[in-house]
């Protein structure tokens, strides 16, 4: 489930691979993976095998009242969680089941939020469509299984003592406070427009930050960058 280091897209490569074989072992027929950030909101998507406008819609304008979305379910403790236990009779639910869930034939959702010791969480929505039935109590023993194996590989290409906000300032004392979190987000796999969405930036902001981190730490590229972070490139 570790992608290769030379790629620099090493979260791309788990977040599609994990997404993929948690579909397959609980039979999901589609699926979606994503980096939770601040507030529990989501970062930006990594990978994904939903169709487009079901996508689309999702992220335009239903993702605020969606019962798994991250926000509901870290906040209270739910690192799995099925969709027909978290679903009420609220307006805002009743109306994700009749606009979003009915027109796009989603029968069920089940969620895993994975978690590495550097603080990253990356978030998994497995979906069900017609006709496939509602998740059931062994597909939850199934997804906290994925869960614990999930979390240890995400912590072996992502790991806290290399890419947390701590390690980084520590082991780079050279960069500024804003030039840390941005290295983190490089690492993390954000481009330059997720980065100036993230940091509120403007895009030319973003280059300059990165050219003055690139020369701080004697680095030509981002593969470069990130190697040096997590610790493939011989770092002190």
């Amino acid at each position: 489930m570790i992608a290769s280091p030379a790629t620099g897209h090493l979260l791309e490569s788990f977040a599609h691979t994990f997404g993929s074989s948690a579909s397959t072992l609980l039979g999901a027929t589609g699926w979606v993976t994503y980096i939770v950030g601040a507030e529990w909101r989501i970062k930006h998507f990594l990978a994904m095998n939903t169709q487009c406008p079901e996508q689309q819609a999702y992220e335009h304008a239903f993702y605020a009242c969606d019962p798994l979305a991250p926000a509901h379910c870290l906040k209270a403790g739910l690192r799995v969680a099925l969709l027909q236990e978290q679903i009420s009779d609220s307006v805002e639910h009743q109306t994700y089941r009749h606009e979003f869930l009915e027109p796009f034939g989603i029968t069920d959702a089940l969620e895993v939020f994975l978690q590495s010791d550097a603080g990253l969480i990356l978030g998994c929505s497995l979906l069900r469509h017609h006709p496939a039935p509602r998740f059931v109590d062994a597909d939850r023993v199934k997804a906290e299984a994925l869960l614990a194996l999930g979390d240890f590989a995400l912590a072996r290409i992502f790991p806290g003592n290399q890419a947390s906000i701590e390690s980084i300032t520590k082991r780079f004392p050279i960069l500024t406070a804003r030039e840390v979190t941005l290295v983190q987000l490089v690492a993390a796999g954000l481009n330059n427009k997720q980065l100036s969405r993230e940091l509120d930036i403007s895009l030319p902001t973003v280059k300059t930050h990165l050219l003055n981190i690139f020369r701080k730490l004697e680095t030509s590229s981002r593969t470069e960058l990130v190697s040096r972070i997590l610790g493939f490139g011989g770092d002190e």
